[in-house]
């Protein structure tokens, strides 16, 4: 019989990534859409705002905050140059101390997903090369809310989703799961202990 699932969020959550994704994202959109330096701050908001989010939804987001339509291969070159300057900055994105202690102490009562607006693709790649696969019973990249959708669908109990944006609270919110908010390394290492605790209250 299945057990209940903890899922996590991934960058951000259990790898500190935001400073160097957030200068691979200006770089990329910087890029292809000839940007001049005094529309970082635009950039930046929408990257803060939206981040945790899909890609596209984050590319999408900021051409709406610039007044800019762009065409399909404007998307595609954007995600070209994300991928090349966010695989360019991997040294900088490194897991918190806690991830590797908190997800094996979890293993043993909860199967465990990791679900990340990452392309899936690149999700499984990363994933590997840390070798944190072992940890997980579930890896999706690209959607998290379809993610959640479909474990719902297949009769799967999600107990918690844990991630550090307002993106993923939404998420959570809309499929009904409980959300933890992880906002340092110290709040992740609490969260076996906050289970413990939610789990005696119910």
């Amino acid at each position: 019989m299945s057990q209940p699932i903890v899922a996590f969020d991934y960058d951000g959550t259990l790898i500190d990534a935001f400073e160097a994704k957030r200068e691979s994202y200006w770089r990329a959109v910087a890029e292809t859409l000839g940007l001049e330096p005094a529309a970082r701050g635009v950039v930046d908001a929408s990257y803060a705002r939206t981040s945790g989010a899909n890609r596209f939804d984050q590319f999408a987001d900021t051409c709406r905050a610039l007044g800019q339509d762009v065409a399909e291969a404007h998307r595609q070159e954007f995600s070209r140059l994300y991928s090349h300057y966010n695989e360019a900055f991997k040294e900088r994105m490194r897991e918190f101390p806690s991830v590797r202690p908190v997800l094996g102490a979890l293993r043993a009562r909860y199967d465990l997903a990791l679900l990340s607006g990452l392309l899936h693709d690149l999700l499984l790649t990363d994933v590997a090369e840390r070798g944190l696969e072992p940890f997980f019973d579930i890896v999706q990249g690209g959607d998290k809310a379809g993610s959640l959708e479909r474990l719902r669908a297949a009769g799967r109990s999600v107990v918690l989703f844990v991630g550090d944006t307002s993106h993923d609270e939404s998420v959570a919110r809309e499929a009904g799961v409980a959300f933890y908010r992880v906002t340092s390394d110290d709040e992740l290492r609490r969260l076996p202990e906050t289970l413990d605790v939610r789990k005696r209250e119910r």
